[in-house]
């Protein structure tokens, strides 16, 4: 059965796909919703009310009205005390009518990773968050079981987290049960270890496939790949590394707007003009089904040119994707759909991407 739909950023992150994901959460029929985040990235969703919640953690599809299992997947790494903090926000707001759940190999982020990286002058050098990310990662990479670091052995007989802490077979029965999962990946395609601008990326991919694996969702359930870009692409601030050759690094007042903040860190990001190349290469590497076009309120006047430019590169790696969702403000009203006539095609087929 095809069930799981992938978001996936096809730039440098910070593309919206918090914004994406909270959109499809409150309008779709998700039951599940599935990340493996760590903390060196954070998404932002800014509901019809007004609310605004910036998650390190949990998924942002928490917000869906149809929600009720929230999985916190076997590649996440997550601080304890930030996981609180989301939870007592959303409670605040109202959501929390979901049954949250954490896998047993899920990471938990501890002081020791933080300083292991703090002041580290190589991961300044290229642009690192300097979360603790990579030394938590390395960590359970390395097996040590005198100090297991998994969810499993840190939090599975504390209280809060008695019985919110699953196995793989637990995991894998309440995917196969689910009837509609949201998978929200972090990050962007650009910043994989292996899109190439290593040693200036993340600590892994960013597809489909490897989101997938970090959610545990199996290949098989994959029903359509949303991708998400932006008009003019970021990348963190400081020496965060070089752009495509058909790109070039542009300042916010050349296109009338105030310098963004990166959620992490509050840097000021850097801002770059449009590029195919990029767009091209992650269209081959993702296959992105749909497209979310987000910040055309910067330049609406381009919005036509980016739409005819994604199908261009689609077309080009002899794949079918279109933009059917724009973003024009940082609100869930913002999001606008492609409105599809009914007779031409059944909701199966939309959300399977034939179009």
């Amino acid at each position: 059965m095809k069930k799981a739909d992938v978001i996936i950023d096809l730039q440098y992150g910070s593309t919206g796909k918090g914004l994406i994901a909270g959109y499809l959460a409150t309008t779709g029929q998700y039951d599940m919703v599935i990340n493996a985040n760590m903390p060196n990235a954070g998404h932002t969703f800014i509901d019809a009310a007004g609310n605004k919640m910036m998650h390190k953690v949990l998924p942002n599809g928490v917000v869906g009205p149809t929600v009720k299992d929230v999985m916190i997947g076997p590649g996440s790494i997550f601080s304890v005390e930030r996981l609180m903090e989301e939870l007592t926000t959303l409670n605040g707001m109202g959501y929390n009518d979901f049954r949250l759940w954490i896998h047993e190999n899920a990471v938990v982020l501890l002081d020791t990773h933080k300083l292991a990286e703090k002041g580290d002058k190589v991961l300044n050098d290229i642009g690192s968050t300097q979360q603790g990310t990579a030394a938590a990662m390395i960590q359970k990479i390395m097996r040590n079981g005198v100090r297991d670091i998994t969810a499993g052995a840190q939090l599975s007989k504390e209280p809060f987290f008695k019985g919110k802490i699953i196995t793989q077979r637990e995991w894998l029965m309440m995917i196969n049960a689910a009837s509609e999962i949201l998978v929200e990946g972090a990050q962007g395609y650009s910043l994989g270890m292996n899109a190439g601008f290593y040693p200036f990326c993340t600590s892994r991919d960013c597809t489909p496939t490897r989101f997938l694996a970090d959610c545990g969702v199996s290949h098989h359930y994959l029903r359509r790949v949303i991708g998400t870009a932006r008009l003019h692409p970021i990348r963190v601030g400081g020496t965060s590394g070089p752009c495509y050759s058909d790109q070039e690094e542009i300042t916010w007042d050349s296109i009338g707007q105030e310098p963004e903040l990166t959620t992490v860190t509050n840097r000021e990001r850097r801002v770059y003009t449009w590029s195919n190349m990029q767009i091209e290469e992650a269209i081959m590497a993702c296959h992105p089904n749909h497209i979310f076009l987000n910040f055309c309120n910067y330049a609406p006047d381009d919005v036509s040119k980016r739409i005819t430019d994604i199908r261009s590169a689609g077309m080009k790696c002899g794949f079918t994707t279109d933009v059917i969702y724009t973003g024009y403000g940082p609100t869930v009203n913002d999001v606008n759909a492609k409105l599809l006539d009914p007779c031409d095609m059944t909701r199966q087929e939309f959300m399977r991407g034939n179009h």
